[in-house]
């Protein structure tokens, strides 16, 4: 080998070790910071950029191009057997060459750094590579930031959300249309909902990537199946409610809740009919009972509705609308003279408003905030027709939960009970601290059984919950138990740690679910799930009577 190639080899050897020791990332303990890559000179050629592997690296993918082949087998030529380690040497860095010409953009291919563009520069930081099965990928080039700061995005190497999803904002370098992946967008969904379950969040935190999301096909495959179910000649309940367990997307919760409340019958061609004279029989009660509202017999009645209805959610601009408050009043009020088992009792208002919104929200654009739309602002006829829905389905779900409402509310002390004893079982160290403390599981869980939990977690959870519940064999009173001791295990560490009665108390009262979406209530229902499978054949464990 001539000394030429002997002393370009040397110089090589040298530039690519002081190349490492320069920009060899931060190791713990250590402050030094990585500096960038700077131009080469050359004699023959004047300025210009020497690759180095780590610049390699970044520009490749993890599986080898069409070219690359070719590349080896002309490496493999060069190469003869017996040669000397400079030869090897020599070759590789004429194949790392080569491999850089074919994948360098040919805008980006100027011998003045000066005559590169921004856009040219935003086109080699990031641009877009077919992968297997058709899908793009943004694949981050040339960037000395684009692998070491997705992990250290914010200043913190895992930056994780509260589902546990890593949260890495990439840099962009400053070009306003590429847009940041986070957790979300590469999920294709948008932010938490609002209490609908729909809603938007602001376009710099979240993006939606249809064609790239995986959850987003997936949605509308669901979609598809609820469809097909649906406008089938007769619907298969049975298959409704296994598909609905899992949750039921909002633009199919409207007629899903209807069918599985008992409101619509499955035959598609009697829907109609049946749903112009059951709202037809709900004003011809309104027009029998409503009227009569001043009459001494139901003063009592009225006057404890009209006061609870401001009471109903008062955080949510909705519910404190006069077309909202007194669609509530009647329809209430029509229900409570109707049943004079059990009459009116405060807690029933709360369990009209999941039907109410998702009925509002099948008849306003996926834009529209359904928690501050005017409801005033639709059809009168739109207006009449959910009030009607939202009764027969507050009905139905009442009819089989009328004992928590009816004089003593034996109802719900028995769920209480049963609470008690299953804890006992799934939690003894947790019921025994309880005990220890003197709390009476009377004093927290009555109200978790009279209005469902509607006052521990955010309404938006309170829908996905009613999706599982109206999918499950006496969802609203069995299964309902079984959510409470979930819920109750939920916040065993935060209740072992407080030690007298009042701290007890008041967190248990007032336990933080306002960031609560999909995920918690998923994992709410699957200990739920677990529980019931569990000791669902051990009945001894819930006695009828203490």
């Amino acid at each position: 080998m001539s000394t030429g190639l002997r002393s370009k080899a040397k110089e090589d050897e040298i530039k690519v070790k002081s190349f490492w020791k320069r920009s060899s990332p931060n190791m713990p303990g250590s402050s030094r910071k990585s500096t960038s890559i700077s131009n080469d000179f050359s004699p023959q050629h004047g300025p210009r950029h020497k690759l180095t592997f780590k610049e390699f690296e970044n520009h490749t993918e993890d599986a080898w191009d069409a070219t690359d082949d070719d590349l080896l087998r002309t490496a493999l030529a060069k190469i003869e057997l017996g040669s000397s380690p400079d030869q090897v040497h020599a070759t590789a860095e004429a194949v790392i060459a080569n491999h850089s010409k074919l994948n360098t953009n040919p805008m980006n291919t100027t011998n003045s750094p000066s005559q590169q563009t921004s856009a040219n520069k935003k086109q080699q930081n990031s641009s877009s590579k077919r992968v297997p099965g058709g899908a793009s990928r943004t694949v981050m080039q040339n960037s000395p930031k684009s692998k070491r700061n997705i992990l250290q995005a914010n200043g913190s190497q895992n930056s994780h959300d509260r589902n546990g999803n890593i949260d890495a904002n990439l840099e962009t370098n400053g070009n306003s249309d590429v847009p940041e992946e986070t957790s979300e967008n590469k999920k294709g969904v948008l932010h938490a909902p609002s209490i609908a379950g729909g809603g938007s969040a602001p376009k710099s935190q979240t993006i939606r990537m249809p064609m790239q999301s995986s959850n987003l096909a997936k949605e509308n495959s669901k979609i598809e199946k609820f469809r097909r179910l649906i406008d089938s000649d007769s619907t298969d309940l049975d298959e409704l409610k296994k598909l609905s367990w899992s949750g039921i997307p909002a633009a199919m919760r409207s007629l899903t809740w209807k069918l599985l409340s008992g409101y619509l019958p499955v035959n598609k061609d009697r829907r109609k009919t049946a749903l112009a004279r059951k709202q037809n029989d709900y004003f011809k009660f309104v027009k029998q009972f409503y009227d009569a509202r001043d009459q001494p017999m139901y003063q009592t009645t009225f006057h404890q509705i009209h006061i609870d209805i401001p009471r109903t959610n008062p955080l949510i601009p909705l519910f404190q609308q006069e077309a909202v408050q007194n669609i509530f009043e009647r329809l209430l009020f029509v229900w409570a003279v109707r049943h004079p088992a059990s009459g009116y009792v405060q807690g029933i208002n709360d369990l009209v408003t999941p039907f109410f919104v998702v009925f509002l929200s099948a008849e306003i654009d996926d834009d529209q905030d359904v928690e501050t739309f005017d409801v005033g602002s639709l059809p009168e006829e739109t207006q009449r027709s959910m009030e009607a829905d939202t009764f027969w389905c507050v009905s139905n779900l009442l009819d089989g939960i009328q004992d928590n409402y009816t004089f003593a509310q034996p109802g719900v002390q028995t769920k209480v009970n049963k609470l008690r004893e299953l804890t006992k079982r799934v939690d003894a160290e947790l019921h025994a601290h309880l005990e220890r403390e003197q709390i009476e599981y009377l004093q927290f869980s009555f109200r978790w059984m009279n209005n469902l939990l509607m006052r521990e977690i955010p309404l938006r959870c309170t829908i996905r919950l009613w999706d599982t519940y109206l999918a499950e064999p006496e969802g609203f009173s069995d299964f309902h138990l079984y959510v409470c001791a979930a819920f109750l295990k939920q916040w065993r560490n935060q209740l072992l740690g407080e030690q007298d009665f009042q701290g007890l108390m008041l967190m248990i009262q007032n336990v933080p679910t306002h960031h609560w979406g999909d995920e918690e209530v998923k994992v709410l229902l699957a200990e739920a799930f677990r529980l019931k499978y569990t000791f669902a054949d051990a009945p001894s464990h819930l006695p009828t009577h203490r």
